[in-house]
């Protein structure tokens, strides 16, 4: 039985190793997050409640260091892309072992196609898993490093459509529409109206608009918090482009992004 005097003593004992510049530099990072994606000097100093000094020492130290990235159009912070490295290998080995990886195949099996999973990091979209068919539909074998611009194919729409309205217009202006293809999408306007068409439907059909040749069908992956946190995809080749087959596959997609996001914890 353990008595209340020695596990006072385990505490003292751990926290005699941590070290308190960390702590603080954790604090800043910990300030960060999807809401706050740029925060000011003065906006970090409130939020971590260290003195503005402490705070530009310990900015200015994870700025050499790439942690974060100053805008110097506006004066403000945000997380660097060594969070694009880390992140991509949690989620990537996440997603390997015990929750994405056998929906993924189970709808690679059932939709015949070959299967992505992405996230946004870092403002671009980027690959987090993968599994391929049996047809010519080859996927990048770069998974976890590819960068592409956040509104890229079927993966990049889904998740865009639900961002805020003002993250929306700002990766728009990062990252301008691009012709990938003579099909591609490049009217600002009608982009921000299938952002609406895809929230309503719950997933983006996509011909052609990222690569010649290939088709599919992306859907959200949600979280407990519902938030949406990753987008599965199903790509196809057009020569077995039919209604019966969008249906179906619409339904395979559907259906497994909304069985991972169970899994994550979501109940909407």
């Amino acid at each position: 039985m353990t008595k209340s005097g020695e596990t006072t003593k385990t505490v003292k004992d751990e926290d005699k190793y941590n070290i308190r510049a960390i702590e603080r530099a954790l604090s800043v990072l910990d300030a960060f997050s999807r809401e706050r994606r740029k925060l000011s000097l003065d906006e970090l100093t409130k939020l971590t409640g260290l003195s503005k000094p402490t705070v530009f020492r310990i900015l200015s130290t994870l700025q050499s260091q790439k942690f974060v990235l100053l805008d110097k159009n506006d004066g403000r912070y945000r997380l660097g892309s060594v969070f694009l490295t880390l992140a991509s290998s949690v989620l990537g080995s996440l997603s390997l072992g015990t929750i994405t990886r056998p929906h993924l195949i189970a709808l690679r099996n059932t939709a015949q196609a070959s299967v992505l999973l992405g996230a946004l990091l870092d403002d671009h979209l980027v690959y987090l898993d993968k599994t391929e068919g049996r047809g010519p539909v080859r996927l990048a074998n770069d998974l976890g490093w590819r960068r592409d611009p956040s509104n890229y194919g079927m993966l990049g729409m889904t998740l865009m459509a639900y961002l805020e309205p003002s993250e929306t217009e700002r990766l728009l202006d990062e990252f301008p529409l691009a012709p990938y293809t003579r099909k591609s999408m490049t009217d600002r306007e009608l982009f921000l109206q299938r952002m609406g068409e895809i929230r309503r439907l719950g997933y983006a059909l996509e011909f052609e608009e990222a690569i010649d040749g290939v088709w599919g069908v992306a859907a959200p992956v949600w979280n407990s918090a519902g938030e949406v946190v990753a987008a599965v995809g199903a790509a196809l080749p057009m020569s077995v482009c039919s209604e019966e087959r969008i249906a179906e596959t619409i339904n395979h997609v559907t259906a497994c992004a909304g069985d991972i996001s169970s899994e994550l914890g979501h109940r909407g």
